[in-house]
């Protein structure tokens, strides 16, 4: 079997390059709003558990509890989202070291 030309072998890295730059570079700040939910889902529920409340809730208590309930809904679906991306990324890079 013969080896690969340079012709097809810059085509392939050209491809590939495009390819994460179009769909993978995009989608990398996914990362960095994945952590954030994260980190204010677990501060709110340590807020929401550690700290003695009234027994009504007021309107910014009621806002905060809302927004951590997102949050929490959040954190699996960016999750799987986010080991996709990079699972994704990884294997472009594999492909693009071959």
């Amino acid at each position: 079997m013969e080896k690969p030309s340079k012709n097809w072998n810059g085509i392939r890295q050209a491809v590939l390059d495009r390819a994460r730059r179009s769909a993978i570079e995009p989608l990398e700040p996914l990362f960095k709003i994945h952590a954030a939910v994260c980190i204010y889902y677990v501060v709110g529920c340590m807020y929401f558990q550690l700290f003695d409340r009234p027994e009504t809730l007021s309107l910014i208590e009621s806002i905060q509890l809302l927004t951590v309930a997102l949050a929490g809904i959040l954190v699996p679906v960016l999750t799987g989202t986010v080991f996709t991306l990079h699972f994704a990324s990884e294997r472009l890079q594999k492909l693009a070291r071959e």
